[in-house]
């Protein structure tokens, strides 16, 4: 009887005044025989097969046969179906088993327990209800004294020979049936019925005139009938007057009953009277009808069906039975008392407090089975919802449909196997049949547990089983089981769950099928979650089935063990001491400009290359050559000083999505400036603020040997857990966490600290994997670097580095207080703050003071202050124990360096070491000197690990620093000794045992400490004054230090400390060298000759042959940055430098050492390094080498040093930090007087006749900024005096002087002052160089700027009108000088000079001369021709031409006007036009600012508009502004600039004046891109009515000639049609801003905005639906659905737009979105499946649109979101089709897999059904799909096979 017997219905227990199932006392045995044998019943009936039912207790239905009443079904026939079949059975136990039945007791009629006559008057009872009875049982534990049995006429007749299912108990016990003799028959017929009885009763009750009705048992059961069927009159008392008549109406009992009372009485019954029981007759309403006589058949069918049971196991015997004989059936023999017991005490408690009539049923009776515990226990583990159960009822539905052993694969057998059982219940259920048993694999092994499993499922022949077997790994061959379910017993089913075996159906426990409380228990769980306790929901967000797998479900819900996500180490952050940092970028608004400026393109043109976002993330969309070009002038902007921004902290660390963030933040900074302390602050910050955040900090010197192998995507998490063990390896939550917010990117950070300081390999890697990560724009990705190496990271990660800044002064003050305030919290004195803070003050001012510009960077970091505070904390103490508030005196004297601060540190380190960590006293002299040799062990020691630190590869350390081979010691010994000397040097204070290794390494607390001593230990080897140290006799040593240490990027601090220790000597010393000393000179020769005699890119080659080495560290420039030689990469380290100078200088003659240093200099070393590190000096001392350089080396100094940064364009204040102060200005000058020394040499440079590049153009940048930079003012005058021995002819050198004058709009308006300023400086030169001819050809330039009457007096004699004076002035020219018109119409003829355009003209219009200037053009025009005088106005060097540029040139405005009004008035506004559509003169300097070369596109364009509109309406005529509308749009460079800036009055009258449709036009005919970008900000300024009609005019097809496919198009359609760049979209918006009302017609004009959907990227719907209404938006869906697949295949078909289309069709998808559109969208999926022919070359290909976009551009987010819209609208067999799309060159699926794209394959396999991924997956393995997908590339021919759009061939 399983546990599934629950309690009955509620109807089943007897409530209060019911009648209840009477319990017999327990003192009876009597009971527990009762029980036993229901019990036996229940057990045995099961084991039959029997659907049945039992009851106890209930006399209504079964009389006296009431202890176990059982009834099973049978069928009678196929018509009639089933119904019950009874066995009663009475129980009779007796203690004393000696008792005998003897055969008086059967015959009596009375109540004894074995009176036969109440035992067949309750089977007459039963039969005549009509019960089908299989037999009717008094059953004992006595037997038969058969003595008298035959003589009282009894016959026992045996049946132990016939079958019996139940009461069989062994050969001592019989069964037995009655058999009567005839006169016991007759005796029976006649007095044993009920009728007889009841006549017996009446005439009792007669003679004693009492009537006991209350207790006689036959009145109780007939009182009601008596009445009814008129035998007793219940008004009289007496028999009813029918019943005394005898009427023929009386019922048969009535008619028996008076027929009994006459035969047993006569007549006398007639008068008999009775009392009646009124009570009883008010309360009882029906009764059993008058008994009848018994007949004969009556009496042979009780014979028939009475069975006496007799010397049956007594109630202890019968107990030992179930135990021994039928529950080992089922159980193990050890368990079968225990079960019996229980199953004992459970059929008592089911029929306890009963009502009577309860039954029960089969379904609730079954063997209770070991499976009921293992089902508990399955079920406090995990639930699981309906969905989940009937999607594997479905399953197991079609597993088992035609087999008896089925077999499910899981990853979770227990799990699946709740799944199982609760959907095995619902069918039961459903059903109404079964009975579910689950064990584990390990019952059914034993050979007796098998076979009592074997006997469970046998219970039931017409019954269903279901057996659930939970196997710990692989499920067993079925054929194995098969015994478990014979074919007899086809109905029974066994289901193996494992995790291995036969794949036939499978089933995964994902986070959505579990049930609310599950789910609640798992989101409850709290995380220890890098250090603050969270709860799982806190982590997984809303996305929990996303991240929990069935192991974190295991994990979260079963084990006890906590889960444990680990902070990372922050311990170099101490917050107490934190000084907030500031960070800058080198970006500022015009970066773009300048970049753009840099590389010769329009900004246009630039960002269809690259952008540059304000958080200076680099957006490519060029690869290869054109990036590393772009990236080179990127880098340059960045390297020349130009302005940084400040960064905001709080941007840096913002984790809000909704505020602008930087993805990747670089942090730049040299040696000590706290990047490593930054980032552990940003860690807290960010926790502190988003504790849910994972912030996953990164060691990367700890973590190096990770990252020597390289991380693909996939393997990313695994590399995360296993190598760098960020989760626990463990805890399958973490690392689902882990891997779910990588994959999405969803709250998550990783900050890689120490970039600079791991090998190139492992640097490639973590670039790789940084690269891996910023897939995802929602992961912050922080780095710290040194500078040297930053530039790759920019490069590689597309982002500008940020810098971190040196502490300032009162910073480093703040650092020093806060450090000494925490150290000396002990020392309570009076005024200790006070004295601390002057303290801090004096020591930063002094240190601020005296160390060097190069080491005062390198000094304000807070590693440096750290070591300050150190070193000078005991100083300290004593003034604060002195109560010292004035200062310290002993600082006022002290002199810092870097190297007597480490000398410093050091001397600190040793002192502590002395007194604190040694313990020892100094006044031990023994003591003490040991201390100094353990000293000097450890620090030897730690010069070790310095060169181990440093020097990668280990014969590299082993050269600098040889084994000392110690064959006394063993390994062991050495080891003990290694690992002593290493403990001591961590007490000494500059290194730590590592934490993030396994295996415990040192390392030094700061990377600095090691290059300290590494610098000291070479120091010993290169000072001068050391002849006896050793170092640089060994050549592999002097090779090392030449080729590596003095050359390569991380060894920089080394080469920091190596010049702090040097003597400076800035001259050359020829002084004697020790011999080590010489060889390292001859070493670097050697080196530098090695390299100059390499190909420009073998100087690579060298480095990357060693980037094939593993711990490889070297790291390498960019091109133009490769002068990777000792003495170009030393420069920086003055002192370093000048002793490697000094070195070659003592060794080698002058020719080589000139040679040497010449070829170190060489191409691609700059000069313009020296200009920009500001050191004359050093300059000077490189410019020694070259005092007999040759043309080609003068021109490159030069070129390099002047020309090419003068060329550069600047920010004014960068423009001031490169070139305006002193230390620049002593570089120029030192460059001068080289010029001056090599001036023949530059002749052949800068001599027009003999040069062999662009000689003016040097001459004249170079002119022009000593010219007009101010600052350079003393040098002018040197330079021309220069420029005026190379230019010895003077119409070169005038030519040479005029250009440059006209120059002012040369580099970006970095000069201030008036240009005249420069003319006047000139000319005075000139005038002191004695050059009249050239001071002649400047003449004009004066007279135009104003200074003409300073430097020109006409000649004393006037009668030579013909001769020119000094300033090429005429009488003519003098009259008109002086306004003479009597002087100027006394000369005659004014036409003699027009050839010439310095004319009077000219001279007039540059005094303001107007009536002059009207007469001579007045004049001309009737002695000139047409074309003569359209050449003197339009033409170069045209007089009228000539003169209005000059003023236009020099700013000489009012003449500007003077000559347009002159020529306007004197030769009409047609001349004018022709004049003002002139372009600048040839000679003229064109500013790269201003594309134009028309007036107005001048940087002073917007006030000569002002004069030219004034000239051009000043007569009020409506020709003017169409005149002006000619103007502005005669070049396309000059509308922005005017427009931008015009009139309200005069915009509206140039629009009005020829209509707002053909100023449209005139707009958008120049270009549609240029057009709409310009008009987005001119419209503002239209009115409302002219918006409108602007709209109408930009979506007509008929105003444009635009034609595209042969259809006219408008100028809205024909935008679109061209690629969108930001700045569209930006003016886009603008438009649709401006144009809100007027948004329908823009949207719903024909299909120009759907194709402008699938031409543009997804910014457009971006932008567009920000002014779309919800009703324009419905409408416009509803169009996009209906005619997107036409418009796409429209699209698709023209050449022009099908890689757009290809790449962009996926933005339509949001308008399919919904419940609706089901038709339309299954029309657009058979368009993108739709193939179309193309060519391709001489090939012609079949392809669809589906497989161009998986080809070449697609999106694996899209993809997955277009294949979810095609599951949910169109079903899985549309997305088989769509996954397996084939063109002509393969299935798509193979082409993603040819793509190696993990995560494409996946959302192509995601949405199928489960069948379909598994049979795909199948086929991609087994390669029965095509094994490669072709390419457009390859040579094979096309083939001719058709998409399997409806093809099941495959499945």
């Amino acid at each position: 009887m399983s546990q599934t017997g629950t309690k009955s219905n509620q109807d089943d227990t007897a409530g209060e005044g019911e009648k209840k199932i009477r319990k017999i006392p327990d003192s009876s045995q009597g009971p527990d025989f009762e029980l036993r044998l229901l019990t036996l019943f229940c057990v045995r009936a099961l084991g039959a097969g029997y659907k049945f039912e039992v009851t106890k207790e209930w006399e209504d239905l079964s009389g006296k046969f009431d202890d176990v009443i059982f009834r099973y079904r049978v069928v009678y026939d196929m018509f009639e179906g089933l119904d019950w079949r009874y066995r009663f059975l009475q129980a009779k136990h007796k203690k004393d088993e000696s008792e005998k039945i003897k055969a008086i007791e059967l015959l009596k009629d009375d109540d004894n327990n074995f009176s036969l006559p109440k035992y067949f008057r309750s089977f007459c009872m039963i039969k005549r209800r009509g019960e089908d009875i299989h037999d009717c049982i008094l059953c004992t534990n006595i037997g038969f004294d058969l003595n008298n049995f035959q003589k009282k006429g009894i016959e026992l007749v045996s049946i132990n020979d016939q079958p019996e299912d139940i009461l069989e108990f062994g050969p001592q016990t019989l069964r037995y049936k009655l058999k009567f003799t005839e006169e016991l028959r007759r005796k029976v017929l006649n007095e044993w019925s009920d009728v007889y009885r009841f006549a017996i009763a009446l005439q009792t009750c007669a003679r004693k005139e009492k009537t006991d009705w209350k207790n006689n048992e036959i009145f109780k059961r007939y009182y009601v009938a008596l009445i009814k069927e008129r035998v007793i009159d219940s008004a009289t008392g007496k028999f009813h007057v029918d019943f005394v008549n005898e009427a023929e109406d009386l019922s048969n009992g009535a008619q028996q009953l008076r027929q009994t009372l006459s035969d047993l009485a006569g007549n006398n019954w007639k008068n008999w009277k009775f009392k009646l029981n009124n009570e009883k007759r008010k309360s009882d309403k029906k009764g059993n009808p008058l008994p009848l006589r018994i007949s004969e058949k009556e009496l042979d069918q009780f014979l028939e069906k009475f069975v006496f049971v007799v010397n049956t196991p007594n109630v202890n015997d019968l107990k030992a039975i179930l135990q021994a004989q039928d529950m080992s059936k089922y159980y193990p023999r050890e368990e079968c008392e225990q079960q019996t017991i229980r199953l004992l005490d459970e059929m008592q408690n089911e029929f306890s407090n009963k009502k009577v009539g309860y039954w029960l049923k089969k379904e609730k009776n079954g063997v209770p089975t070991t499976s009921q515990k293992y089902q508990k226990e399955l079920d406090n583990e995990v639930g699981f919802n309906d969905v989940a159960i009937d999607k594997i009822a479905v399953k197991l539905r079609d597993l088992l449909a035609n087999k008896r052993i089925g077999q499910i694969i899981t990853p979770a057998p227990k799990h699946t196997a709740v799944k199982v059982i609760s959907a095995i219940k619902k069918m039961q259920e459903d059903n109404k049949t079964g009975n579910l048993l689950v064990v584990t694999q390990s019952c059914l092994e034993d050979r007796d547990d098998r076979e009592r499993w074997k006997n469970i499922l046998e219970l039931k022949t017409n019954s269903q089983h279901f057996l659930v077997v939970v196997c710990d790994n692989e499920t067993p061959n079925p054929e194995d089981y098969a015994d478990l379910v014979p074919d007899e017993h086809m109905d029974n089913k066994v289901i193996f769950i494992g995790r291995n075996g036969i794949d036939e159906m499978k089933d995964d426990i994902i986070y959505e099928e579990l049930n609310e409380n599950s789910r609640t228990a798992i989101l409850k769980k709290t995380i220890t979650f890098q250090g603050t306790v969270l709860t799982v929901g806190d982590l997984v967000g809303n996305q929990p089935d996303k991240v929990i797998d069935y192991l974190s479900i295991e994990e979260l819900l079963f084990q006890k063990k906590d889960v444990n996500i680990p902070r990372p180490d922050t311990s170099e952050c101490e917050e107490s001491l934190y000084i907030k940092r500031q960070l800058t970028m080198v970006f500022h608004e015009s970066f773009e400009n300048k970049l753009a400026e840099r590389l010769n393109r329009t900004i246009d043109q630039l960002h269809e290359k690259c952008r540059i976002t304000s958080q200076g993330e680099i957006k490519w969309f060029v690869e290869n050559q054109d990036r590393e070009s772009i990236w080179k002038e990127i880098k340059n902007l960045t390297d020349e000083g130009m302005s940084s921004n400040a960064i905001d902290e709080s941007q840096l660390i913002c984790l809000d999505e909704g505020r602008e963030q930087i993805p990747i933040v670089i942090i730049s900074g040299v040696a000590g400036t706290g990047k490593s302390t930054i980032l552990s602050n940003y860690y807290m910050e960010m926790k502190r603020v988003k504790p849910d955040h994972w912030i996953i900090k990164i060691n990367l010197v700890e973590q190096q040997t990770a990252f020597l192998e390289s991380v693909t995507a996939d393997k990313v998490v695994d590399f995360f857990v296993k190598q760098l063990h960020i989760a626990e390896d463990e805890s399958p939550f973490s690392r689902s966490l882990l891997r779910h917010r990588i994959e999405t990117g969803d709250r998550i950070a990783f900050m890689f600290d120490g970039f600079d300081e791991i090998s190139y390999r492992c640097q490639q890697n973590v670039i790789r994997l940084m690269k891996i990560l910023a897939r995802k724009k929602t992961i912050k990705l922080y780095v710290t670097t040194r500078p040297h190496i930053a530039d790759e990271l920019q490069f590689e990660l597309s982002q500008l580095a940020h810098h971190l800044q040196i502490l300032a002064e009162k910073d480093q003050i703040d650092y020093l207080v806060r450090y000494w305030q925490s150290n000396l919290r002990e020392m309570e004195m009076e005024n200790k703050s006070i004295i601390i803070q002057t303290f801090a003050e004096s020591l930063a001012h002094r240190v601020s003071q005296t160390l060097r510009d190069e080491e005062r960077a390198f000094i304000g970091v807070p590693l440096q202050c750290r070591i300050l505070a150190e070193c000078y904390q005991s100083e300290l103490e004593k003034q604060i124990q002195t109560n010292n508030v004035t200062g310290c005196e002993t600082l006022e004297h002290q002199h810092f360096d870097l190297k007597s601060l480490y000398e410093r540190l050091l001397d600190t380190k040793r002192r502590i070491f002395r007194e604190e960590k040694a313990e020892s006293s100094s006044f031990n002299p023994i003591g003490s000197c040991a201390i100094d040799f353990l000293i000097d062990d450890i620090e030897s020691h730690l010069t070790k690990l310095a060169i181990e630190t440093l020097v990668v590869e280990r014969k590299d350390v082993k050269i600098l620093w040889p084994s000392q081979q110690q064959y006394f010691h063993s390994e062991a010994e050495k080891s003990e000794k290694e690992n002593k000397i290493t403990d001591l040097g961590v007490k000494y204070g500059l290194i730590v045992r590592s934490k993030g290794d396994k295996q415990s390494k040192v390392q030094f607390l700061h990377r600095t400490y090691a290059e300290y001593l590494f610098a000291r230990y070479l120091h010993r080897g290169m000072d001068i004054n050391k002849f006896d140290n050793q170092l640089l006799d060994k050549k592999p040593v002097r090779d090392l230090v030449v080729n590596e240490i003095l050359v390569e990027g991380h060894y920089h601090g080394v080469r920091v400390f190596l010049n702090s220790m040097l003597k400076k000597t800035g001259h050359s010393q020829r002084t004697e060298l020790p011999n080590q000393l010489q060889k390292l000179a001859k070493s670097l020769e050697e080196h530098i000759t090695h390299l100059s005699q390499l190909p420009f890119h073998s100087n690579l080659l060298r480095i990357l042959d060693r980037l094939n080495h593993v711990n490889c560290r070297i790291q390498y420039a960019e091109p133009s940055d490769r002068h990777t030689n000792a003495l170009t990469v030393t420069l920086p380290t003055q002192n370093l430098f000048y002793t490697l100078l000094n070195c070659l200088d003592g060794t080698l003659n002058e020719t080589e050492r000139k040679r040497v240093v010449r070829s170190a200099f060489q191409h691609p070393f700059h000069f313009s390094t020296f200009l920009y590190w500001r050191n004359g000096q050093l300059f000077q001392r490189v410019l020694s080498y070259y005092d007999d350089a040759d043309a080609v080396d003068v021109e490159r100094i030069v070129k390099e040093l002047l020309h090419e940064p003068m060329t550069l364009r600047y920010s004014p204040d960068s423009y001031v930090i490169v070139w305006n102060n002193e230390a620049s200005k002593d570089v120029v000058e030192k460059v001068l007087e080289f010029m001056e020394k090599n001036g023949e040499n530059l002749k052949q440079v800068l001599n027009l006749e003999q040069s062999k590049f662009r000689p003016q153009y040097t001459s004249r940048t170079l002119l022009h900024f000593f010219i007009f930079n101010e600052y350079y003012n003393c040098l002018l005058s040197q330079f021309l005096r220069f420029l005026s021995s190379i230019y010895v002819d003077d119409h070169n050198f005038t030519e040479l002087i005029k250009f440059t004058l006209k120059m002012q709009d040369y580099n970006n308006d970095n000069w201030t002052f008036p240009s005249n300023n420069g003319i006047e400086k000139t000319l005075d030169i000139l005038r002191d160089l004695s050059r009249p001819r050239v001071m002649e050809g400047l003449c004009h330039f004066a007279l135009v700027t104003g200074v003409f009457e300073k430097y020109y007096q006409p000649f004393a004699a006037d009668d030579e009108d013909s001769l020119r004076d000094p300033a090429r002035m005429t009488r003519l020219h003098w009259a008109a000088f002086n306004g003479d018109m009597e002087a100027m119409e006394s000369v005659g003829d004014w036409t003699c000079s027009v050839d010439d355009s310095f004319t009077p003209f000219y001279v007039a219009a540059a005094r303001h001369h107007k009536l002059i200037c009207h007469k001579i053009l007045s004049l001309l025009e009737t002695s000139l021709t047409t074309d003569e005088l359209k050449t003197h106005l339009a033409k170069y060097k045209g007089f009228v031409y000539t003169a209005m540029w000059d003023a236009v040139c020099f700013r000489n405005f009012k003449m500007f006007q003077l000559i347009l009004e002159s020529v306007k008035q004197s030769l009409g506004r047609h001349y004018l036009m022709t004049l003002l559509k002139t372009s600048k003169p040839r000679d003229s300097f064109q500013n790269p600012r201003f594309h134009g070369s028309s007036i107005l596109a001048l940087k002073s364009g917007k006030v000569l508009f002002k004069i030219i509109a004034q000239v051009l309406l000043e007569d009020g005529s409506q020709n003017g502004y169409t005149d002006l509308n000619d103007l502005v749009f005669h070049e396309k460079a000059t509308v922005e600039i005017v427009l931008n800036n015009i009139e309200e009055e005069t915009f509206q009258r140039m629009v009005d004046v020829n209509g707002l449709q053909n100023w449209t036009k005139r707009f958008l005919d120049y270009d549609v891109d240029w057009g709409f970008r310009l008009l987005s900000t001119v419209i503002t300024r239209f009115t409302l009515n002219q918006r409108r009609e602007f709209i109408d005019i930009i979506t007509s097809p008929n105003i444009p000639t635009y034609q595209f496919n042969g259809m006219n198009v408008s100028y809205w359609e024909m935008w679109f049609k061209n690629v969108f760049t930001d700045q569209d979209f930006e003016s886009l918006d603008k438009l649709l801003k401006l144009l809100v009302d007027g948004i329908p017609k823009l949207i719903f004009n024909y299909n120009v905005a759907i194709k402008a959907l699938m031409c543009q990227n997804e910014k457009l719907s971006t932008v567009a639906s920000k002014y779309l209404s919800s009703l324009n938006y419905l409408k416009f869906k509803a169009r996009v659905m209906r005619n997107g697949p036409k418009v796409m295949n429209e699209l698709f078909t023209w050449q022009s737009t099908q890689e757009r289309v290809g790449r962009n069709w996926i933005n339509i998808l949001p308008f399919y979105l919904g419940k609706m559109g089901k038709y339309h969208f299954e029309k657009l999926v058979n368009t993108i499946l739709s193939l179309h022919t193309e060519k391709h070359g001489e090939k012609t290909i079949q392809i669809s649109l589906w497989s161009k976009y998986l080809d070449s551009y697609y999106k694996v987010e899209k993809v997955d979101q277009f294949l979810k819209l095609v599951s949910d609208k169109l079903g899985k067999r549309a997305v088989r089709k769509v996954v397996l799309h084939k063109d002509c060159m393969g299935f798509v699926l193979l082409g993603a897999e040819l793509q190696q794209d993990a995560e494409l394959v996946n959302a192509l396999l995601t949405h199928l059904s489960d069948e379909d991924r598994d049979c795909i997956e199948h086929l991609l393995e087994s390669s029965l799909l095509s094994s490669r997908r072709y390419t457009l590339d390859d040579t094979t021919e096309p083939c001719d096979c058709q998409p399997m759009n409806d093809c099941d061939c495959w499945y």
